[in-house]
């Protein structure tokens, strides 16, 4: 349970898990793009692989071959210090002293994915030491209703389910939100517990009905519905960054999906601490004559640079 005075010295740490109903919708580039924009805001960040089973945050963020994960925390052979991985920040973030760490998971796992109650709470203690050093734990949980991902949101302040506008995305994710039942709702912060995220959108409009078509049903037939907290625009340079092994917020935080996870950044913010943050503008997908030209000259520009 939250409490009613959300200021405390030292600051207390909040937790969110991120997940969604199926695979391919961009939860762990989100989870990534989320830390850091937090960071840029002066928050220090723990990032923890909990795709049980199928981490690749590591691969995402360019970490290579590290030597240990969170299968070594949960055998008791490393520390948790030893474990994390500390990513070096710059400019905003450098100047507010927020930071990102890392605590990879395991490919292919199986023992940590069917980890038992026992088990998740040793997990869950060994994580303790975070009180004093974090301001946000980010937890990029698996997809699906399977009980890893589940007992993240369970323990979790606030869940971040994300989806996109495909019709196979709204259904899985609807039921993730099933799937949690009470728990959806128990809880939270300010009242909010679940919050929905649509990403991959082409407008802000139709990520505004993809929500709502969502809340509707989940109010309809679950008598509750999760809080909207907002979107991320299908963009090129996030297929790009994922190519290269590279965060897209790090490598264009200024690029249309950039400002859009700033700005999923400011509302974690005002829900959590009450921090009013200016949101700031974001241009909806452009097609047509201005979409080509404006491809065009980037692909100008990117030809320049490399000659």
């Amino acid at each position: 349970m939250v409490e009613k005075d959300m200021v405390r010295t030292p600051p207390r740490l909040h937790t969110l898990s991120v997940l969604s109903g199926k695979g391919g919708v961009g939860k762990s580039n989100i989870s990534a793009g989320l830390s850091f924009a937090l960071a840029d805001f002066g928050k220090r960040v723990v990032l923890i692989d909990a795709d049980l089973g199928m981490a690749n945050l590591d691969i995402l963020c360019g970490v290579k071959n590290a030597k240990w994960n969170i299968a070594h925390l949960l055998d008791g052979s490393r520390s948790l210090s030893e474990v994390l991985v500390h990513f070096r920040v710059s400019g905003r973030a450098e100047r507010e002293n927020g930071g990102v760490a890392l605590l990879p998971g395991g490919v292919g796992l199986k023992e940590i994915a069917d980890m038992d109650d026992t088990q998740l709470g040793r997990l869950f203690a060994s994580l303790s030491a975070l009180d004093a050093t974090a301001d946000y734990v980010i937890m990029d949980a698996g997809a699906g209703i399977h009980k890893g991902a589940l007992s993240f949101a369970y323990a979790s302040e606030a869940t971040l389910l994300v989806t996109t506008p495909e019709p196979t995305s709204i259904r899985d994710a609807y039921g993730v939100i099933k799937s949690l039942g009470a728990a959806a709702w128990a809880g939270g912060v300010n009242g909010a517990g679940l919050l929905l995220v649509v990403n991959m959108a082409t407008s802000s409009r139709e990520a505004a009905e993809v929500a709502e078509r969502i809340r509707l049903a989940s109010m309809q037939f679950l008598g509750n519905a999760p809080s909207y907290l907002g979107y991320v625009l299908k963009d090129d340079v996030i297929n790009r960054s994922v190519k290269n092994c590279k965060i897209f917020y790090r490598t264009d935080p200024d690029s249309n999906a950039g400002i859009c996870v700033r700005n999923l950044a400011g509302e974690v913010l005002r829900l959590f601490e009450g921090v009013d943050v200016k949101r700031e503008t974001v241009p909806d997908s452009v097609g047509g004559m201005k979409g080509f030209l404006r491809k065009l000259t980037k692909s100008l520009f990117a030809e320049d640079e490399k000659s």
